[in-house]
């Protein structure tokens, strides 16, 4: 699923428009790890972690990691 691009910067609000067309969840792991997980969703529960982005900014992401 390639609907991120690597050498972009996103906004949280961008991400989650993203994740919202595209059935997606916004795991939210700012406090402990500086981060977000995006995960798809199974029957109304999250499944493992699909993409991963890293705050470089008070509100900019860039994706660090994705599922191949």
């Amino acid at each position: 699923m390639n609907i991120f691009e690597e050498n972009k910067n996103y906004t949280l609000q961008e991400v989650s428009d993203i994740c919202d067309k595209h059935g997606l969840a916004i795991v939210d792991c700012l406090k402990d790890e500086n981060m977000i997980s995006i995960e798809e969703w199974n029957d109304g529960d999250g499944r493992d972690s699909i993409f991963e982005f890293k705050r470089i900014e008070k509100s900019i992401f860039k994706l660090s990691w994705q599922e191949k």
